[in-house]
């Protein structure tokens, strides 16, 4: 199945993944990369001459829609985006947003979006919708502390070459509330780009700083839990800053980087984000980010260790090698959340957040057949995007 033009496609003997549900004995057929019809084996007309995928039992969801993804382990997405699509595409994600870091250079970051908006044309490479600006005015107390740029005074001739460079590019922009000139920057950035996205950013803004700032498109938050702490009032208080706005706004998106040993974030905090911001508002990400140097650990500075993480040149935690279906099968294995939940988290979440929910993010008739067929530990087993079979093994 290769989605030639004009043909009509179908997948049978297979358990759709839907919004809010499973359907046991389903169908979904699929012509010119749109879906057709979605439904029960009994409801869906294949045509004689469509060609047939027999997933076997196994499961079929809309792709996955990473909107946080620096690179792959070996290479960054502005310097090998082909490389990086196949990469994620390979893994189901159909959908993703290449992430720049503000340890980059203006110069850096205009070729980084050059070398993505030519990718994008072809192949693998359809899977970049568009750029998560992590930064570049976060404050300095992510990852790679040493090396974070844009740093000091926000300056409009510092920033309006990036703006227009970028123009028509960028989905989000991380911000940090507290940083003096902030508001400026969000003008600028809904002057050049109306339906811009803003999140909260590495930041230990208070939650007034954060609602001051939610009217100009403030929608979800980096990375929950791992963005940065409010100081509490005095001694022996707790601030409520980006976590608890987020927690507490039923507007805000919450990231969530689920690892394997649940580093990033303790499961019992997971089921907690989880429950309190419900199954509409929690989205899943990889905050994949390449391996600069040969960590060993460093538990002794309480920095713990995980196979699927990544870790700056200091040893510190900085992202992460996930895939966005490693991601489910560890949100699954923590919370006790099912496949459904585990999808929606990681495909119709996300495309709601971004506006792009018309045209990815479930399984429905007009969408795009951007589809995965997987097992139920979220391994995939085929891959189609728009239309045509990227991937399969079935």
């Amino acid at each position: 199945m290769t989605g030639r033009e004009g043909r009509t496609y179908a997948i049978t003997n297979t358990k759709l993944v839907l919004e809010d549900g499973i359907l046991w004995d389903g169908a979904i057929t699929y012509r010119d990369g749109k879906i057709l019809q979605v439904g029960a084996k009994g409801e869906i007309s294949i045509p004689q001459d469509a060609e047939v995928l027999d997933a076997r039992g196994l499961y079929t969801a809309p792709g996955l829609v990473d909107i946080h993804n620096h690179g792959c382990k070996h290479v960054y997405f502005s310097q090998e985006p082909e490389i990086c699509s196949q990469h994620f595409l390979r893994h189901g994600e159909t959908t993703v947003l290449p992430t720049f870091y503000c340890i980059m250079t203006l110069e850096e970051m205009l070729e980084g979006a050059r070398r993505i908006r030519e990718a994008s044309r072809q192949g693998a490479g359809r899977i970049m919708d568009g750029l998560y600006m992590e930064g570049p005015y976060m404050c300095g107390r992510g990852s790679n502390q040493n090396r974070i740029l844009w740093t000091g005074e926000i300056r409009r001739e510092e920033y309006i070459p990036l703006l227009e460079g970028l123009e028509g590019m960028v989905r989000v922009w991380a911000i940090d509330p507290e940083r003096e000139g902030i508001e400026g920057f969000m003008k600028d950035v809904k002057r050049l780009e109306p339906q811009a996205i803003f999140a909260l950013g590495h930041s230990i803004a208070t939650a007034p700083q954060c609602r001051r700032l939610k009217h100009y498109g403030i929608r979800v938050q980096t990375h929950h839990g791992d963005s940065g702490k409010a100081p509490g009032f005095a001694q022996g208080t707790m601030g409520a800053g980006c976590d608890e706005f987020t927690l507490y706004d039923p507007d805000i998106y919450a990231e969530l980087i689920c690892d394997e040993n649940g580093i990033h974030v303790a499961p019992d905090l997971l089921k907690m984000v989880v429950r309190t911001k419900g199954v509409e508002r929690i989205i899943l990400i990889s905050d994949s980010m390449p391996a600069e140097g040969d960590y060993t650990n460093n538990e002794a500075e309480g920095i713990a260790y995980g196979p699927d993480l990544n870790y700056d040149y200091e040893g510190h935690l900085a992202g992460s090698h996930l895939t966005l279906d490693c991601a489910c099968r560890n949100l699954m294995k923590h919370t006790g959340y099912g496949l459904c939940h585990a999808i929606r988290f990681a495909s119709l979440n996300p495309a709601r957040m971004l506006g792009i929910d018309d045209q990815v993010g479930s399984l429905e008739r007009g969408k795009k057949a951007n589809l995965i067929v997987i097992d139920d530990m979220v391994h995939v087993k085929s891959v189609i995007l728009e239309g045509e079979t990227f991937f399969s093994e079935i």
